[in-house]
């Protein structure tokens, strides 16, 4: 019960945002196609996920992008597929170094980070080909200090992973209009 105690102590007391990311994406609904069949990837995070994954997973799973949407663990040969790929952007090395010192004292000594967060691409291929890619950023923003403590409250008026990854892939659907059009 204690241990539970200081890890919510420890997360709650950061500040986390992220931009960089088409946020006006968000206000637009997911664009309806007319193709018949969307075969769709989405690869693996090589780092710790914080709902990303779990989002983009959720947004194609009930998107209607094509009247049909079918997952798949490799590209077929023939049809439209999406392979949503997810590179993450490390936090600097002092940023890191810091990180660990303050997580080792409890959050006594601050930390913060302005440069890390995601790449997400989004390849399109039209019969095994590659047609286009489109990448969006996504920028972490954060600050730990048991200080900020008080104001972690701030963070429920702030940008959420998952709302960062709905809007690339928001922006995706408006962005591959061409290619959401009949087979």
């Amino acid at each position: 019960m204690k241990l539970a105690l200081l890890i919510l102590c420890l997360i709650l007391s950061g500040c986390v945002t992220y931009r960089d990311f088409p946020a006006a994406a968000l206000d637009r609904k997911m664009n309806n196609g007319t193709c018949d069949v969307m075969y769709y990837n989405i690869g693996s995070f090589n780092i710790l996920d914080v709902g990303g994954y779990s989002t983009l997973q959720n947004v194609f799973r009930d998107a209607s992008l094509c009247r049909k949407m079918v997952q798949v663990d490799e590209k077929p040969e023939k049809g439209l597929f999406l392979d949503v790929q997810t590179k993450w952007k490390p936090m600097t090395i002092p940023a890191f170094a810091f990180g660990y010192l303050s997580v080792s004292t409890l959050t006594l000594l601050p930390v913060w980070s302005t440069r890390d967060g995601y790449i997400v691409q989004y390849n399109v291929y039209v019969d095994g080909q590659m047609k286009d890619t489109y990448r969006y950023d996504i920028t972490r923003k954060g600050a730990l200090w048991l200080g900020l403590l008080p104001f972690a409250w701030v963070n429920a008026f702030t940008y959420s992973e998952d709302e960062a990854f709905d809007a690339t892939a928001r922006q995706f659907s408006y962005d591959a209009q061409s290619y959401l059009k009949p087979n």
